[in-house]
């Protein structure tokens, strides 16, 4: 049984003399603000989950220990729900695997004096311009990057800089928070694209041209750990989107050592202690600059390809790493990964034969293939503002020379096209 406790104001919450359940049997005690998958992991670790939610749903407030509803952009009153807690329940660690949620999870710990990330790097992370200060302030590569306020001061930024250049978002700068601007007219779009009332400030950055490695990492202590890298491919329209990763890198051992310290160089520059981090480099040609640092497992598939590949499940990382314990390391089960995005070239309505989403389950090792699309539903090109990426194919094998057969096989039944009856 769970209790449910709501925080939505600064007026005491009644907290019990005895937590539920198995609360008695001296489980360590872990707050997570939000992720169901974070949850599952905290579960199999047998500790005593409290989870904060807005709101919490209903199936894991059933499952975890103390579910809590609170508002989660007030801080102030969270802090007080969760003190009122610990003064009686003492909690271990605060912790998160959401980029909008990290800097309260790294707030509450510090203020808690509990293990989380520390908050600097959480902010670091979350505000794309403190990134770039503190990797500057620490000698670390980077891009050129100016701030600007309006479409003049991103005219005159772009300039300077040199086109192309990338607008980005200070805050939530992935995705749809980046647009790619080679002319002023497509710098004028970006801006009128992207800047918001609420914060109209936007990040204009030096375009670096260079193949881009997506690197997973542990800290622990303030030592990091490599994971797994992998060479990332990114398309290259309007949005500067990821659509498709290669493991092994291609790097070598030599290139891989180098790109891991560097990047372990710059956690360290943006304040990481103990956590995990998914972190995107590009090698320009004045060598290695960072392009982004998420304070998160990576997204998409990436974390079950680390898995595979490298034995190591990121979330469960990031549990054991706020817990103290050694990170979980089991078997690889691939030597070699493909992962693609499906894409068009053009826009319409799509079609595709569902029977590959079925038939790749009875393939070995097992590929995944999925569509976030129905036959018939619209879809847009690949260079238009808002398109996207449409479904995914990750293939796995033991020898590089099998990758290829195996993506065709799965190509060749799905058939991802534009329907040209309905276009």
């Amino acid at each position: 049984m769970s209790e449910l406790i709501s925080g939505p104001t600064p007026a005491p919450v009644p907290v019990p003399e005895q937590m539920p359940g198995r609360a008695d049997e001296g489980r360590p005690s872990v707050v997570c603000v939000s992720g169901r998958r974070v949850v599952q992991v905290l579960a199999q670790l047998d500790v005593r989950t409290v989870l904060l939610g807005d709101p919490t749903p209903l199936d894991l407030a059933c499952v975890v220990d103390v579910p809590m509803d609170l508002d989660l952009d007030d801080w102030t009153t969270a802090e007080a729900a969760l003190r009122r807690l610990h003064a009686t329940h003492p909690v271990e660690a605060v912790l998160s695997v959401y980029d909008a949620h990290l800097p309260l999870a790294s707030f509450l710990a510090a203020r808690l004096d509990v293990t989380g990330l520390a908050l600097a790097a959480a902010l670091n992370c979350h505000d794309k311009l403190r990134m770039r200060l503190a990797l500057q302030a620490a000698d670390i590569p980077g891009p050129a990057y100016a701030v600007v306020a309006d479409e003049g001061e991103a005219h005159a930024a772009a300039r300077r800089i040199g086109h192309p250049v990338l607008l980005k978002k200070i805050t939530a700068a992935a995705g749809r928070g980046t647009r790619l601007c080679r002319d002023p007219d497509e710098v004028a779009e970006a801006v009128t694209a992207l800047r918001e009332e609420s914060s109209p400030n936007l990040l204009v950055e030096e375009y670096v041209d260079g193949p881009e490695y997506a690197v997973q990492s542990v800290t622990a202590g303030g030592v990091t750990e490599v994971i797994s890298i992998l060479s990332q491919h990114t398309a290259p329209g309007p949005r500067p989107l990821e659509v498709g990763y290669d493991f092994p890198s291609g790097l070598g051992e030599r290139g891989e050592h180098d790109l891991g310290r560097f990047v372990a160089k710059a956690l360290r520059a943006l304040g990481f202690d103990d956590g995990i981090a998914h972190t995107q480099v590009r090698l320009g040609p004045a060598g290695p600059m960072v392009v982004n640092v998420g304070a998160r497992p990576p997204g998409g598939l990436l974390c079950a390809i680390t898995e595979a590949v490298c034995g190591v499940d990121m979330v469960r990382a990031a549990a054991e790493v706020a817990l103290g314990r050694p990170v979980t390391r089991r078997a690889p089960t691939a030597r070699y990964a493909r992962y693609r995005c499906v894409t068009f070239e053009a826009s319409g309505r799509v079609a595709y034969d569902p029977r590959a989403l079925t038939d790749a389950r009875q393939q070995a090792p097992s590929p995944v293939v999925s569509m976030d699309v129905d036959p018939g539903e619209a879809v847009l090109a690949l260079d238009h503002p808002d398109g996207g990426t449409y479904g995914r194919v990750v293939v796995y094998a033991d020898t590089e020379a099998r990758l290829e057969p195996a993506y065709r096989r799965i190509l060749d039944t799905l058939r991802p096209h534009i329907d040209q009856a309905t276009t």
